[in-house]
């Protein structure tokens, strides 16, 4: 598992290609990226992404008035590149016990009213396209789109939870900056520290509350209007065979 970022603007950028899945495939690199903000992205960062990497697609899950104030970075004006905001709110966590704060918003996560499945829809939508999505973190709604998407592939649990654990390398830089930026200065200041944490009893609570209330995560998509031919499309594009030479640890 790969954990620094290959950007100097985003801290929580990475490939969720060589995973490996439960029919022993593995996910293809270079077409599905999770990350926290890109509006910090630095001239280098963008040649990276545009030209090595050759970005086609953001799915971004900040807020709207997230999106204005922030902006959506160098990327997002880009005609070349598909941008969409897919806004994933989290639930409210006035009143709840500092350890349970995280598993709240989680949990909200798969209410009837949340924008998940729109989220979901985009990326499935997107597969084959090289796409990344993300929030301000790249920790908390990165991290659960990333769940249900690896899930949908067959990555397993234990890999889904390692994915998300990736994050605790990357957090007290962004946790730095952060600092620096009014918005999330203020947010920083009011939540208690277990919410900007990296812990896996979280993800793992959203997991099995994906299985034990919904069915798994294609019962999940399939409950949301997102088709059976649409997810075997994205498993498609998103899946290969072999482990490519590169994605091997020889």
């Amino acid at each position: 598992m790969r954990h620094r970022s290959p950007l100097a603007g985003a801290f929580n950028f990475r490939d969720l290609g060589g995973l490996a899945t439960l029919d022993g495939r593995v996910t293809r690199a270079g077409l599905l990226f999770r990350s926290d903000t890109l509006q910090a992205l630095t001239p280098d960062d963008v040649l990276h992404l545009s030209s090595e990497l050759g970005l086609a697609a953001i799915v971004d899950l900040r807020l709207m008035h997230e999106v204005a104030e922030e902006g959506r970075g160098p990327l997002g004006a880009r005609e070349e590149i598909h941008y969409v905001n897919a806004p994933l709110q989290m639930a409210s966590a006035e009143g709840l016990a500092p350890d349970e704060v995280l598993n709240a918003l989680y949990l909200g996560c798969l209410n009837p009213d949340s924008m998940l499945p729109k989220a979901i829809a985009h990326l499935v939508e997107l597969a084959g396209r090289p796409t990344v999505f993300h929030c301000a973190a790249g920790k908390d709604r990165t991290g659960i789109v990333a769940a249900v998407v690896l899930r949908l592939l067959g990555v397993d649990n234990d890999t889904i939870v390692a994915d998300y654990m990736a994050s605790v390398h990357n957090m007290p830089r962004m946790l730095e900056r952060f600092a620096t930026w009014p918005r999330y200065r203020d947010h920083l200041a009011a939540m208690p520290p277990q919410v900007y944490a990296v812990e896996e009893q979280p993800i793992r609570r959203f997991l099995r509350e994906l299985d034990e209330e919904h069915g798994g995560a294609r019962a999940w998509a399939l409950s949301h209007g997102i088709s059976a031919a649409a997810v075997a499309r994205m498993r498609h594009e998103l899946l290969a065979f072999e482990p490519a030479a590169d994605q091997l640890n020889l």
